[in-house]
């Protein structure tokens, strides 16, 4: 590999590393940085070898430095736009848990690098092992190939977005949210209103001491029996992170193109 084409393929490294860094799973500290660095070389060797679209260097160490800072911003975009689904779920987890009495229970998670409740890390890891199951880590490495047809590097990108993408996956990702923890948080409800008037019919129970056993016992059996239709409500969410990624895209390129 001469000189030109090395500089044309760290390009293409810098956009998939940057990918690998921001976005779910393959960002998980659990993983080596060695194997995610090992990993990004040979799959940006693969995607240097097989795009048709020619990639265009600009002369220069400043021009040279414009693009490695633009396709890492690219790059990074991408990969947040998939970790922002699985944070609307954790999402979900964390208004369960508020209702039910673990907000206070809230640990730190190393893998997240965030306080996390209890009920939000149930969501995620349950999230992920789906997103395992149905191999969508395989399209959203392929949405990531084609990332290279419409947001080339060093030419013109493809106006096919309208701007509006990042909108839609912040209020699709709210939606789904509120969507997985509807459920549990209407049982949820119900118990209270019940607890309420148990307490007006007969105060000489102590609500407060009763309530918040009842409450947990009540979530997790409710959690349990509603587990297959839990992850029958992800699944369309897992499913639809290439189109998320495809609209991310779309709209990274309509910003090129304004630039």
């Amino acid at each position: 590999m001469d000189y030109n084409a090395f500089t044309a393929y760290f390009l293409v490294f810098v956009r998939i590393a940057s990918f690998m860094y921001t976005g779910i799973f393959f960002s998980t500290k659990g993983i080596p940085n060695l194997l995610k660095i090992g990993f990004s070389l040979i799959l940006s060797y693969i995607v240097f070898t097989s795009i048709t679209t020619e990639i265009v260097v600009n002369d220069g160490i400043f021009g040279y430095s414009i693009q490695i800072i633009f396709e890492t911003l690219y790059g990074m975009a991408i990969g947040f736009s998939t970790f922002l689904i699985f944070a609307a779920i954790q999402m979900a987890g964390q208004m369960i848990d508020f209702s039910i009495g673990f907000a206070i229970g809230a640990v730190y998670d190393p893998v997240t690098e965030n306080k996390v409740s209890i009920f939000g890390k149930i969501y995620y890891w349950m999230s992920i092992a789906l997103f395992l199951a149905v191999d969508a880590h395989h399209y959203m490495l392929i949405s990531l190939v084609r990332t290279y047809e419409i947001l080339p590097v060093g030419h013109s990108a493809v106006n096919t977005g309208n701007g509006l993408e990042f909108i839609y996956i912040f209020t699709d990702s709210l939606k789904a949210a509120f969507q997985i923890a509807l459920p549990l948080l209407m049982i949820l409800f119900l118990t209270d209103i019940i607890m309420g008037m148990l307490a007006r019919a007969v105060p000489q129970i102590n609500v407060f001491i009763l309530g918040l056993p009842m409450k947990v016992l009540i979530g997790i059996t409710v959690l349990v029996v509603l587990m297959p239709a839990i992850a029958s409500t992800l699944m369309p969410v897992i499913e639809s992170l290439p189109y998320y990624m495809d609209k991310i895209i779309k709209s990274l390129a309509l910003l090129r193109m304004n630039l």
